[in-house]
């Protein structure tokens, strides 16, 4: 075949999934002659976006080389890879489909490519971390302190890997590219645009906590959000700066004897289920109606149809309930707001505390279609673990347990700092049990 004809092909395959390009080369030396090497992780052309990592044996004490399985959440397609890579190494994020991996040794960042094994290498965290002191270590101790989530912004080349830090108090972004001898860390500057002064008035305009709870790479950008539903942009050419995208503050709740600002909200950022045309999605889950006034209450309760309230028996007591709000959002960048969404078609949401997705229920037809699932782990301890958006019926999440089933199951409402050997109750497994696991877990489940 003319290597022209095969370039055109390959091109076609490429802008389709990465996979299916790795299976053409793999056809003949011919072919990978005439087509590019996928050797660099960060090649922005390479990246197995559309792959998510369901379960990962290696850290349930494995002795041969990790087989992991990926799903793919267009296709459906299913891979079992044997990743040596993972030896010495904890998964400590996930971004565009690559796997962030940390040295248990020397600390030392990784990023590899699941499909095309591909690593690139970038420095060790502890320069990083260093910056933090004094006030880190005023404040908390060095395990308090994790990498949250990781993302990639193309605005610089080669492309440059940001982490997201947080512990108990002090949160910050790192961020280097290749070659680099060590990560750099968001200079005061950057946040004091956005002030962490729980003691301002309260003018719905002004960004008062800068919490991040999801991160998404979209086109190459780094968007994240906050607990409250504030959307940044990290900006990294020419200067690193956070940019305010949306700013919302209606669901913030002051308590009025101390001050001070409390969370009753989680908002998650959604990947558009087609990352090239679609917009990004916001779920937003609302504790109680302590936002609300007390009128605003009563007439939401009194409503016999309300599209954005849960009402949710607590303890089978009669006439004892607990009133929730949930929240969809599309994300409208060019306008800078929110707009609200009552139907999301057969879209189906994962949200998590470690990564959030969006699958068709056409593709995946065991998972409802227009409805929220939230992650195992979840941040704020949601008791229900399936929202249906047409009626506002919720499930309860399914049961999980630690391997030697020497605990109680992980029931609603519970979270734990540090999970390891995790398995569904029921088995074999499902897919949402992999899918509520994957948004909650770093490292998936073991099947």
């Amino acid at each position: 075949m003319p290597s022209e004809l095969t370039e055109e092909i390959a091109g076609r395959l490429l802008r389709h999934d990465v996979s299916d390009y790795l299976r053409l080369r793999a056809a003949c030396k011919a072919w990978r002659d005439c087509t590019d090497h996928p050797r660099d992780p960060l090649d922005a052309r390479f990246r197995p976006r559309r792959w998510i990592l369901l379960s990962n044996p290696y850290h349930y004490g494995a002795t041969c080389a990790p087989r992991c399985r990926f799903l793919n959440t267009t296709t459906g397609a299913c891979l079992h890879v044997d990743l040596p890579e993972l030896e010495g190494h904890q998964i400590e994020a996930r971004t565009d489909g690559l796997l962030v991996l940390r040295d248990k040794a020397s600390g030392a960042i990784s990023l590899l490519n699941p499909l095309t094994r591909g690593l690139t290498h970038l420095p060790s965290t502890s320069a990083a971390l260093a910056g933090l002191s004094p006030p880190w270590a005023a404040s908390s101790s060095g395990d308090d302190l994790r990498i949250a989530y990781a993302a990639i912004s193309d605005e610089t080349s080669p492309p440059t890997v940001a982490l997201f830090i947080r512990g108990q108090s002090l949160w910050n972004i790192a961020y280097a590219k290749p070659g680099d001898e060590h990560w750099a860390l968001i200079d005061h500057n950057g946040w004091n645009l956005l002030p962490n002064n729980q003691r301002l008035i309260r003018d719905g305009q002004q960004l008062r906590s800068i919490r991040y709870l999801s991160v998404v790479t979209h086109r190459g950008r780094i968007y994240f959000t906050t607990f409250q539903g504030n959307i940044l942009r990290l900006r990294l050419h020419p200067k690193p700066r956070l940019v305010p995208i949306v700013k919302d503050q209606s669901d913030m709740v002051w308590d009025n004897g101390a001050g001070v600002l409390y969370e009753n909200v989680i908002s998650y950022l959604v990947e558009p289920e087609d990352t090239h045309n679609g917009r990004m999605l916001m779920v937003r889950y609302h504790q109680t109606l302590g936002h609300l006034s007390a009128q605003e209450q009563r007439r939401i309760k009194q409503r016999k149809k309300n599209n954005i309230l849960i009402k949710q028996l607590i303890n089978d007591r009669p006439r004892r309930y607990k009133w929730q709000v949930l929240q969809v959002f599309e994300v409208d960048l060019l306008g800078k707001r929110l707009v609200p969404v009552e139907d999301i078609g057969h879209r189906s949401l994962f949200v998590g505390d470690v990564a959030c997705v969006s699958l068709s229920a056409h593709k995946f037809p065991s998972i409802y279609g227009n409805a929220v699932y939230f992650g195992m782990n979840t941040h704020r301890c949601v008791a229900w673990g399936l929202c249906h958006l047409k009626d506002r019926s919720v499930e309860p999440k399914p049961m999980h347990f630690f391997e030697d089933r020497s605990t109680e199951p992980l029931g609603p409402g519970r979270t734990h700092p540090s999970l390891e050997k995790i398995v569904p109750a029921a088995r074999p497994c499902r897919l949402e049990d992999y899918l509520v696991c994957y948004v909650g877990f770093k490292n998936g489940i073991k099947d």
